[in-house]
């Protein structure tokens, strides 16, 4: 692939995606720089502009940018006026999909996050994020259980279980596979209501 000049720029998204893709391949220790340039046609020089920190800032962008995006989701679904059935089905189906439609980043999510937890500077804030998210899941169980809707679970390791199945999408997914992603997220909400029901 040719490589753009300097002054012809690539969105900050598509870098992120180019990031996750090699790291997908390669894993975080085994890309570099230049071969995340080259995967959107830029020079590595030019790729440090953008992230002066080099592979270590586009690991902490691409982990959270991903969880940014569902965490955004799933707080737009807790405000609205669900019962936690519907609301939990909304949140699982909405993290499926973000991780079928964004498989690179959502194995970056299971392969790199202890990376990026050794990595002081950014430990703190996204730690503090996945646990946001975490919590949200078990706000929602936690009301349906009060109001009968869902039987009594540790919620704790109910909610880490559902999370880490759900993470591992990423891993076993295939977009030409038996179910697109909407299929599959309808089936996991499925299974983790059924597994709630009084």
């Amino acid at each position: 692939m040719p490589r753009k000049p300097a002054h012809q720029t690539v969105g900050r998204r598509d870098i992120l995606k180019a990031a996750a893709l090699i790291f997908q391949q390669r894993g975080y220790h085994g890309a570099t720089m230049a071969e995340i340039a080259m995967q959107i046609g830029l020079t590595a020089g030019s790729l440090y502009h953008h992230f002066p920190g080099g592979k270590q800032d586009l690991l902490v962008a691409v982990l959270n940018e991903g969880l940014d995006v569902v965490l955004e989701q799933v707080d737009a679904i807790m405000l609205q006026p669900l019962s936690p059935a519907d609301m939990l089905r909304q949140m699982i189906e909405a993290q499926i999909m973000s991780v079928t439609e964004n498989l690179a980043a959502g194995a970056a999510m299971v392969f790199e996050s202890r990376t990026l937890l050794e990595i002081p500077a950014a430990r703190e804030s996204f730690v503090r994020r996945r646990d946001t998210f975490e919590q949200c899941y078990r706000q929602v169980i936690e009301r349906g259980i009060a109001c009968g809707d869902f039987r009594e679970v540790d919620v704790p390791i109910f909610t880490k279980t559902l999370l880490g199945a759900h993470n591992w999408v990423s891993v076993w997914y295939r977009p030409n596979g038996r179910l697109d992603g909407a299929q599959i997220a309808a089936r996991m909400a499925d299974t983790w209501l059924a597994a709630l029901r009084p």
